[in-house]
């Protein structure tokens, strides 16, 4: 096991209860995500009753809980579910505070305990990694985002679009948080691994509460993991970078005793290390290929102003009192579309298009009765022309492509000398 020059010493009373806790809380948040299948089935009907049950009489929540967890980390069952945790773990830990009383300390299992909080930790800073390195989870701003005003944005969007902007800032996050990860998998960099992800964590705090983003929770206990990691060092950390007093080297034994096993565990590591890096970079190229910047795009796809809108027969003029004339017309991803018209009011579509029959069915998302057929037709590569009713309204749009590249945001670029300022 690992071994420092001091000799093992009685943990105190305090310390033992401490690391229990800890153990216990973060076994509850580690084993059900690794355990997701087995979990899902069973018993998580029970625990989503458990936490319905909770949060209508004991915290006495005045509303039902519904929603399950989503890409929202920071949902009302997620809340139940931190405070129901945090019980658990405190019932678990005087238990075993009773039973285990004449314990002098807990070095062994600690160390097992950090191994599994390091590899989660490791995989965890894989996946968001590969997602940054690759501009997945932070893409470039959309077609959609790009005609938005500046105002409309709500502060995760603001965050969002910041972030996908670059992609050499993507790279450099998902990088720090790959490299933190990596070196967490080995006892001599573990501590190194370790600040270098409480480091790039605490910045995805900051983010996620100061720009209202709803990953708060996972979040903060990903920082919390990372001290639990640097905890045996936290005494040699603040000696040195603080008080500017010598420490001790940290000397590492062999985790078991037989050669043969230490053996097999160091082809082990390496094979599972290496398999989980490779399995979690051709997972993101997937992704990527299914929703990221190389999906395939759809038919149509691109930006279009609208030059001339007839209703009925008659041309519309562009007022911007006018909130059913469009204005601009974006045709995005996976069946989907977005119409904003000259009041500034936006609309989204469900979006399938028959090149074959050259056909156009368009669906409010809001109003599913409110169906349009439509039919196309580009006499040139900068213009659409749509034709067709909704409900008993005949309808005429005219078309002119937007060009991506005349937006500023797009165009700027890097410029290495700046005479002056370029701030717009």
């Amino acid at each position: 096991m690992e071994a420092t020059p001091y000799p093992k010493i009685r943990w105190t009373g305090l310390q033992k209860f401490i690391f229990r806790f800890l153990a216990i809380y973060f076994a509850l948040l580690i084993v059900p995500s690794v355990l997701g299948l087995f979990w899902s089935v069973f018993p998580g009907d029970y625990w989503f009753k458990l936490i319905q049950w909770t949060g209508k009489h004991v915290l006495h929540i005045p509303y039902d809980i519904t929603v399950k967890p989503n890409g929202s980390g920071d949902t009302t069952y997620n809340y139940v579910e931190v405070f129901l945790n945090l019980v658990l773990s405190l019932l678990f830990t005087l238990t075993w505070s009773i039973v285990d009383r004449r314990r002098n300390d807990y070095h062994q299992l600690y160390y097992w305990a950090r191994v599994l909080v390091r590899y989660y930790l490791f995989y965890t800073m894989l996946q968001y990694g590969f997602f940054k390195v690759i501009q997945l989870q932070f893409p470039f701003p959309s077609q959609g985002e790009l005609l938005q005003p500046l105002g409309d944005s709500s502060p995760m969007g603001l965050a969002w679009n910041f972030m996908g902007y670059s992609k050499g800032y993507n790279f450099f996050a998902g990088f720090l948080e790959i490299l933190g990860g990596f070196l967490l998998c080995f006892r001599r960099t573990a501590t190194l691994g370790a600040l270098i992800v409480m480091g790039v964590m605490s910045n995805v705090v900051a983010m996620n509460f100061c720009f209202d983003i709803p990953v708060k929770l996972y979040s903060i206990h990903l920082v919390a993991m990372a001290l639990y990691v640097l905890w045996p060092d936290a005494i040699r950390l603040i000696d040195f970078l603080i008080l500017n007093e010598p420490v001790y080297a940290r000397r590492f034994i062999a985790v078991f005793s037989n050669q043969g096993l230490n053996l097999a565990r160091i082809i082990f590591k390496i094979l599972f290390i290496g398999g989980l890096m490779v399995y979690s970079f051709i997972q993101s190229k997937g992704y990527q290929k299914e929703f990221g910047e190389k999906a395939p795009k759809p038919p149509l796809y691109g930006m279009y102003e609208v030059e001339t809108f007839v209703h009925n027969g008659d041309t519309l003029p562009p007022l911007r009192t006018d909130t059913m004339r469009w204005h601009k017309l974006v045709i995005g991803f996976r069946d989907r579309a977005m119409v904003r018209t000259v009041s500034d009011s936006v609309r989204g579509f469900e979006f399938k298009v028959d090149e074959k029959q050259q056909s156009i069915r368009m669906t409010p998302q809001r109003d599913t009765l409110q169906k349009f057929k439509l039919t196309y037709e580009q006499p040139t590569k900068e213009q659409l022309i749509l034709r067709g009713q909704s409900k008993r309204d005949t309808l005429l749009i005219k078309m002119r492509t937007i060009d991506r590249n005349s937006f500023l945001l797009v165009n700027r670029g890097f410029n290495w000398i700046n005479e002056f300022p370029f701030n717009r």
